[in-house]
């Protein structure tokens, strides 16, 4: 699997779980849905958009150490 396809993915978790914890706590909030007592299922979603969005802004930040490096050697030669 290529990294720009895990990148997408993981992008693409991030965004879900995000959107399901919103939808989980507005039904909570003014329909009094609720999936659980202690709504560990909104929590569980969250937990998971922080670790995929921490995942995809590290490497986001590797990236762009990388292309600055890279910039220095070519202005360096020049």
């Amino acid at each position: 699997m290529k990294k720009n396809n895990i990148k997408l993915i993981l992008e693409s978790i991030s965004y879900i779980s995000l959107i399901t914890a919103a939808i989980l706590y507005i039904l909570d909030l003014f329909f009094e849905v609720q999936f659980s007592d202690n709504n560990s299922l909104r929590q569980a979603f969250v937990l998971v958009y922080l670790i995929t969005s921490l995942y995809y802004k590290m490497e986001l930040k590797d990236k762009n150490e990388r292309i600055q490096e890279l910039d220095q050697r070519l202005m360096n030669k020049k």
